[in-house]
């Protein structure tokens, strides 16, 4: 049995309250704690309120107002009306407009938003995605040529675009005049764009900075229809029925749910589920169904995260994204399901390429005489499309920064994945001229290398994590809200809780410090028992409380076997069973309970 490196005595806040910077240290996690109080009705009230004011940025809303009534307008993001003047402009000579997008959800997504949009005005566009083997990420060269080639005048770009400095001077020579929608990290030096719309830039004063790209092509939209009325141009169009598409790449880019991102998933979600069962997203509806979902449930942030958007993430990542695109935006295709099933199919072949890959990865780990602070990891046929999901998986395993490598066209493409500690973007962003392409954000970066630069590339990283990373942050933490009974999680609780969602990034699902508890039973589910999942029958208070514990039966079976008290981190929400409306308990972590004498 794993033991808890910081044990406490009795469970008490009182007992927390002493050491509330490491409530416990397993070999999993660090747990923090983030608030204390006791189970009443009080404190608990005074938590959801202060979790609802913070989780608005600080705003408060009346309660019979509309979320979208929270959210800024659109001027004072940097060069917007200048775009959107540009763009009614082109509208009005009836110039050719591309929509330049990346393959993934948050960039078609984007597409197909602005595709329906401009649909809906009566303005035809064309979307062009490049092919991530062949023009690699981003606005490029060849895409450019062969835009201008077929008469475009103005590209708007949508998640992609901000380091495209070469790309832009080349778009210039073409007569193209591009506008950049943006969200990610700013490079040293901004292209020559006609305008560049991203929250990040220093000189923005948008007051929330962590939109996705789907986001800021969004508010690119709320602008133009104000331009369009302005200007006595008939523009009928309800931009709430855009919100889905905005909800779905935010929360698949795992972008933050705070602030401005919450209001529009939130309400992006509701319009999600009305326009699927409106039969307005006949795609979306059949990739959920691929998927497993049941269509009698509320669709929610881990539909989005785990069944919709892995499937439109698939056919950028091993072919072209344009079908996302198409399945995203048309609804009256007769061969709809059938392009369901083929993404559906792809995310398969994807998950094979990741398990093999990672296995390879994982291989080549064990294989080093020694672990370094950072892993720069290489293999020649390892695919650029899936590099990204196997940077993740090593770092699960090892949470110590990972840049993961292919090889296509004699240069090295890689993604890159960090911890909590260490700014993986910015540790590059300073020797960004070694690379032939890079960037991203604080955790997850993309980056071009000669072949012959990987061992410089290995020694600089390590080096640098060495420096930076501190040894009690090579452990992920894991926040805890709160101190609370199982007995305490009751519906009239968690429907509380529901207020908050949809869950995510920077706004996690309440997790609760629970126990001590007695495992009083162990009842092992699912159909390969195998795998370790387990129904848990705790008992805390002089009460029986069921809990769900996925892959650790072997664990919960060794406490029942010795008697051993236990305390754990759990999450909890509300479940629907056959009708039956009824907490559902999940088990985060565990640790044994050590009592002083």
């Amino acid at each position: 049995m794993e033991l808890a490196v910081l044990s406490q005595s009795k469970l008490t806040s009182q007992n927390f309250i002493l050491n509330k910077e490491n409530l416990c240290i397993t070999s999993r996690f660090t747990w923090k704690l983030r608030k204390i109080f006791a189970e009443n009705g009080k404190e608990i009230d005074q938590y959801i309120s202060q979790k609802k004011v913070s989780l608005l940025d600080g705003k408060t809303m009346k309660e019979d107002a509309s979320p979208l009534s929270l959210l800024p307008e659109p001027w004072s993001l940097k060069d917007i009306r200048k775009a959107a003047e540009r763009i009614v402009s082109a509208m009005q000579k009836k110039e050719k407009i591309t929509i330049f997008g990346d393959y993934d959800v948050d960039g078609t997504t984007s597409c197909a938003m602005l595709k329906h949009f401009f649909t809906d005005i009566n303005y035809p566009v064309d979307v062009y995605i490049p092919d991530r083997l062949v023009e690699g990420y981003g606005l490029n060269k060849i895409g450019l040529q062969k835009i201008a080639d077929k008469g475009t005048t103005l590209v708007i770009t949508v998640d992609n675009g901000i380091a495209a400095v070469d790309a832009c001077e080349h778009a210039l020579s073409l007569n193209l005049d591009v506008i950049i929608t943006d969200h990610h990290d700013i490079p040293p030096t901004l292209p020559n764009a006609f305008a560049i719309l991203n929250p990040k830039q220093k000189d923005c004063l948008f007051p929330y900075r962590m939109l996705a790209g789907v986001g800021v092509a969004f508010y690119l939209m709320i602008a133009l229809r104000a331009l369009l009325r302005e200007q006595g141009m008939a523009c009928p169009i309800n931009l709430k029925n855009y919100l889905d598409y905005v909800a779905l790449g935010t929360i698949a880019d795992m972008a933050p749910l705070t602030g401005v991102n919450h209001t529009l998933c939130k309400v992006g979600l509701e319009v999600l589920s009305q326009n699927i069962q409106n039969g307005n997203r006949l795609g979306l509806f059949h990739l959920l169904k691929l998927a497993g979902w049941n269509e009698n449930s509320k669709i929610d942030s881990v539909d989005v995260g785990f069944k919709i958007g892995p499937r439109l993430n698939a056919a950028g990542r091993l072919g072209n994204a344009l079908r996302s695109v198409d399945i995203l935006y048309t609804n009256e295709d007769q061969n709809i399901l059938e392009m369901a099933q083929f993404l559906h199919a792809e995310n398969s072949e994807r998950q094979q390429l990741e398990k093999a890959f990672t296995q390879e990865a994982l291989a080549q780990v064990a294989a080093l005489a020694e672990l370094p602070e950072a892993l720069v990891l290489h293999k020649e046929d390892w695919h650029p499309g899936v590099v990204g999901l196997v940077a993740t998986r090593v770092l699960d395993k090892f949470y110590r920064p990972v840049l993961v490598f292919g090889t296509l066209d004699g240069k090295l493409k890689g993604s890159g994945r960090s911890t909590h500690s260490f700014d993986l973007f910015s540790v590059l962003n300073e020797v960004r001229h070694e690379f032939i392409s890079f960037g991203g954000h604080f955790h997850a970066v993309g980056l071009t290398l000669a072949p012959e630069k990987l061992p410089w590339l290995r020694e600089y990283l390590a080096k640098k994590a060495g420096e930076i990373i501190l040894a009690q942050d090579k452990i992920p933490l894991l926040h805890v809200d709160g101190i609370l009974s199982l007995n305490d999680m009751s519906p009239h609780f968690l429907r509380k809780l529901e207020q908050f969602e949809p869950y995510g990034v920077e706004n996690p699902r309440t997790r609760w410090l629970v126990g001590p508890a007695q495992v009083k039973h162990v009842k092992r589910m699912g159909k390969d028992l195998s795998q370790g999942h387990a129904k848990v029958l705790l008992l805390e208070n002089a009460r029986d409380v069921w809990v769900t514990a996925f892959g650790m039966a072997d664990i919960f079976e060794e406490f029942l076997a010795t008697g051993v008290d236990i305390q754990l981190v759990v999450e909890a929400k509300l479940g629907n069973w056959n009708g039956k409306i009824s907490p559902e308990i999940k088990v985060i972590d565990y640790a044994p309970v050590i009592y002083s004498s």
